[in-house]
């Protein structure tokens, strides 16, 4: 089933037969995690790319002060890692943990360079999903830097209501750069 779902991910940025397809999916490993389970830590080698296929992942660090600042959220059809430790070989700036029972593809970066080198048009596949989490970085730096803490709330919410509801409160504030005792004022003031 998961195989399936990154399947027909693919098939909508290549035109791939359904033999590659088989072939594509033969270097990924799947992995089913639960709540709060750890994929990825810090000062740890990032050797591995992740594909949600059901669930939720987070991505953060702990501040100087011992806070966590989640960077980024992975929900089904999404790849998450430390992208520049993955791509340098390095070792990871950030921890990357399920929100939620999750399940994943993983690939390691080896296996991912044979992929490519297998397959050509996945160099396309994956400039597209980049490009994509590029933008979306974007977007979230643009939030946080021209609107206010409320206006920040509620414009996330309006874009992405599911994830709101789906994603734990303090988490969010985490994301949005929020205390949660401020986002719970923030809620609470809209609906006084």
């Amino acid at each position: 089933m998961s195989e399936s779902i990154l399947k027909n991910h693919i098939k909508n940025y290549t035109d791939l037969s359904e033999e590659e397809l088989t072939k594509v999916l033969s270097f990924f490993d799947c992995q089913s995690l639960k709540k709060k389970e750890t994929l990825l830590t810090t000062n740890k080698p990032c050797n591995k790319l992740f594909f949600v296929t059901k669930g939720c992942l987070q991505l953060y660090f702990i501040d100087d002060l011992g806070y966590k600042k989640t960077t980024q959220f992975a929900l089904e059809n999404w790849w998450l890692t430390d992208f520049l430790a993955f791509q340098n070989q390095k070792e990871s700036n950030f921890i990357i943990e399920a929100v939620e029972h999750s399940n994943v593809l993983s690939i390691s970066y080896a296996k991912y360079q044979e992929l490519l080198n297998t397959f050509p048009s996945l160099n396309i596949y994956f400039r597209n999903i980049y490009e994509t989490a590029y933008g979306a970085s974007l977007m979230r730096l643009k939030y946080i830097n021209s609107y206010s803490k409320e206006e920040m709330y509620f414009r996330f919410q309006e874009e992405f209501p599911e994830f709101v509801q789906r994603v734990p409160q303090y988490l969010l504030a985490s994301f949005l750069g929020l205390t949660p005792e401020y986002l719970s004022e923030i809620k609470k003031n809209r609906f006084s």
